[in-house]
């Protein structure tokens, strides 16, 4: 039997013509939408194109490079923050020497979507339609800082994980043996963390933890162990030009440590420590480098003071030929360049006084110790221009182990001592110092009731870790930060160049005034606070005393008004609320004493207040250093 070959009628031919001419100008109409907007956009970011945290599709390079610069400074100032059960950390990310490059950023942005391939090209403008096209912030930090970091939490969060590695009892070599556990899984947890860097979000990161094993084994920490115990069975002799010095196996066992390097276990020598059991015999051929300082005597003209090379012992050589077995070492004295040389300070260009604040306070009290500590610990620190600077990272926590003595510190339920206290008169100077240098304010808390002492409203407390002064070095020039003080003030300079930039106060008011009532408590009182001493036992019925006094309230607005030179004038506006601290005033509740059958009333006494309330600082329950 013949088959016939099916046939296309007309009419459906017609169909079929009509349809490709149909794609055919969908493609064609895609093509030219593609070309448009590539030539539309051509000096901005393509739309569809995003960055987590920043808008940026459809804008101009400019205008997404300043909202990456917006991103880039949220992120300076937000903790990276971490969790693993029930343990939770805080990290500043400048300790991993974070920072967001811009620049490497908006390149990425550009260029996404703009694909060498014409038919990927029109693609991807389809696509954008529908699904953004996400870009990752280009970022750099410290590796060595960052796995530092991971090594911590690692530690904090093992349980009976125990690494392998050797103990050092005098010249006995005492092994550490492996032994598995649970723990941070590392690989895991580095991933997430590179992830989270890369993103223009701090979200709370989720710590993986599970079975983990020991990194070395135990033959790695016998192997280990009797290359120490090699080691330590002789004397070495180390020369120095005309210096000559024999090294105990003691004092050498000082120096020796482990690290671990994969799966393998190494012997240290640590060169901070080989330089101390040495600097004796080798003090006269070695000499410290000196950084480049500032001259402010004449604060319209700093100068640069030039830093100064040093000659030290080169301890890393002798401490690899030591680990190599060598029994007699010709050390080198080496050059040591300065870790601020004279280029790095002409390079900051700091050239005049910016600005300068002082405060005050009695001589004598605890807290002025604290004060002046904390004053020293900031003295001469440099802000490079872009860079933020924390007061809490520069101080770190207030201890006795640091010096810090006791002194006042103010609640938002009351008062009482602890380490540190007063510290937040420094704070306060300092942030007239950048309120007035014309400096980015990142953070600043303004105390939780008014202090007379200080500027109302142009103010700022600290504690930490939560309470914080940060501002940004917005300038090409560097920051130098200098402190003095006297008995019964604290003074802080700025010197830098802000290229003829000037930050005044303007438009004060102080816009409602809420005048102190009295809290009145019923003896005895119910909160030991109220009556610390005790005042409740010599009071008769009805009988009042104000034992602690309040403070006014206040609502206080002004204008921090930033000219420069060629620019508009930039305003700040400011409104700060104090509300208003009532006095606390005993009532008496014991009958009085009657000396016959008519009934006496005794009448309210009028008693001076035996204490001085000092005032709240903060906002939160913690303690402010007032």
């Amino acid at each position: 039997m013949a088959t016939e070959t099916p046939r296309i009628g007309a009419r459906n031919r017609r169909v079929l013509v009509i349809a490709g001419g149909v794609v055919v100008g969908l493609a064609a109409l895609f093509v030219l939408a593609s070309v448009v907007e590539h030539v539309w956009y051509s000096g901005a970011v393509l739309p569809g194109v995003r960055i987590d945290g920043a808008p940026i599709g459809g804008k101009k390079d400019a205008d997404a490079r300043a909202a990456i610069a917006r991103l880039s400074a949220q992120l300076d100032a937000t903790p990276i923050r971490a969790h693993a059960g029930s343990r939770r950390f805080a990290v500043d990310p400048h300790l991993l020497d974070f920072r967001v490059d811009a620049d490497a950023t908006i390149r990425e942005a550009h260029d996404a979507g703009r694909d060498t391939s014409p038919l990927q090209m029109v693609t991807d403008t389809v696509l954008r339609r529908f699904r953004p096209e996400v870009v990752h912030l280009v970022v750099h930090y410290d590796a060595a800082r960052f796995q530092g970091l991971l090594d911590g939490w690692a530690n904090a969060v093992a349980t009976g994980l125990v690494e392998g590695g050797l103990r050092f009892d005098g010249t006995t070599v005492v092994p550490i043996s492996p032994r598995p556990g649970r723990g941070l899984l590392r690989a895991d947890a580095e991933r997430s963390m590179q992830l989270m860097l890369n993103s223009g979000s701090r979200h709370d990161l989720e710590l993986p933890i599970g079975d983990v094993v020991p990194r070395v084994d135990q033959a790695a920490v016998d192997a280990a162990a009797a290359h120490a115990r090699a080691l330590l069975t002789g004397k070495y002799v180390v020369v120095a030009r005309a210096t000559r010095v024999s090294l105990t196996p003691a004092q050498l066992a000082v120096t020796l440590g482990t690290r671990i390097d994969g799966n393998d276990l190494h012997l240290t020598v640590a060169a901070d420590k080989l330089r101390f059991v040495l600097a004796g015999a080798f003090a006269a051929v070695e000499q410290a480098p000196v950084d480049a300082s500032f001259d402010v005597s004449n604060p319209a003209a700093v100068k640069v003071v030039p830093s100064r090379d040093g000659k030290q012992l080169d301890t890393d050589a002798i401490g690899a030929a030591i680990l190599r077995g060598n029994r007699s070492i010709t050390a080198t004295i080496r050059t040591e360049h300065p870790a601020h040389d004279t280029a790095w300070a002409r390079a900051l260009g700091i050239s005049y006084q910016v600005s300068s604040f002082t405060t005050y306070h009695p001589a004598g009290q605890p807290r002025v110790h604290n004060i002046h500590l904390a004053a020293d610990l900031i003295n001469n620190t440099v802000v490079a221009p872009g860079k933020t600077f924390s007061l809490n990272e520069t101080l770190g926590p207030r201890t006795p182990e640091k010096g810090y003595v006791k002194a006042p510190i103010i609640l938002e339920e009351g008062f009482g001592e602890d380490f540190g206290g007063g510290i937040s008169q420094l704070t306060t100077t300092l942030y007239n110092a950048v309120f007035f240098g014309g400096y980015v304010d990142v953070d600043h808390s303004p105390h939780h009731y008014y202090i007379s002492r200080y500027p109302m409203g142009r103010e700022a407390t600290i504690n930490f870790p939560s309470v914080d002064l940060q501002f940004r070095n917005d300038t090409r020039h560097g920051v130098l930060i200098r402190t003095s003080y006297g008995a019964t003030s604290i003074t802080v300079t700025f010197y830098g160049n802000t290229d003829g930039r000037r930050a005044t106060e303007a438009n004060r008011k102080i816009l409602h005034t809420e005048p102190i009532t009295d809290r009145l408590v019923l003896c005895p009182a119910k909160k030991p606070t109220d009556d610390l001493d005790n005042r409740c036992a010599t009071l008769t019925a009805l009988e009042r005393e104000t034992v602690a006094t309040g403070e006014t309230g206040y609502d206080v607005e002004f204008d921090r008004m930033i000219e420069m030179p060629g620019r508009p004038t930039v305003r700040q506006h400011y409104r700060v609320h104090y509300p208003m601290l009532q006095n606390t005033v005993l009532v008496g509740t014991t009958p009085a004493t009657t000396t016959s059958t008519t009934t006496t009333t005794t009448a309210p006494k009028s008693r001076t207040p035996t204490t001085k309330r000092p005032a709240p600082k903060t906002t939160t329950s913690l303690p402010a250093h007032a």
